[in-house]
């Protein structure tokens, strides 16, 4: 299948770009991303929850997962971590989605910025074709996406 696409990582990869600051430190927020307990308290929109089914937080370990939406669809989602470099850096290749469309298959590259005891979280999204991205994009990823760094902050905030 020809991709319409630069190779993922490359700086003209189709991607979307989150980016917040979180007033907690960078230890606390990595931590947030690769803890199962922390994890179900935030990923995923309002209103969906998370069942990790396994998480083996090392390069090369997997993450199984679904998302169960308040309609009470589900979206199976497997990743599988790239890099782990605590707490300044997160790369994992994420396969899933809506069972018809697995509009959430990217790389997610996450990094951990502290800035004056916050830290800047920046979470690239990287598609392997702009049709992807699109695809994303109007299944609801970028609401998504700001949903899930809202709860990220609740959940900060809590701790």
């Amino acid at each position: 299948m020809k991709s319409d696409a630069p190779p993922i990582g490359s700086d003209a990869t189709p991607e979307l770009v989150f980016e917040r600051l979180f007033n907690a430190p960078a230890k606390s927020v990595f931590r947030a991303w690769t803890d199962p307990t922390r994890l179900v308290q935030w990923w995923g929109p309002h209103g969906f929850r998370t069942t990790i089914e396994s998480m083996d937080v090392r390069v090369g370990g997997t993450w199984s997962y679904v998302l169960h939406g308040p309609d009470g669809v589900q979206y199976p989602n497997t990743a599988v971590f790239e890099v782990l470099e605590p707490p300044h850096r997160l790369v994992f290749h994420n396969t899933g989605g809506h069972v018809e469309d697995k509009h959430l298959t990217c790389r997610m590259v996450v990094t951990f910025a502290e800035v004056r005891g916050q830290t800047q979280v920046t979470l690239r999204m990287q598609f392997r074709s702009i049709a992807q991205l699109e695809s994303a994009k109007q299944r609801g990823a970028v609401e998504g996406g700001r949903q899930s760094f809202e709860r990220l902050k609740t959940l900060l905030l809590r701790n």
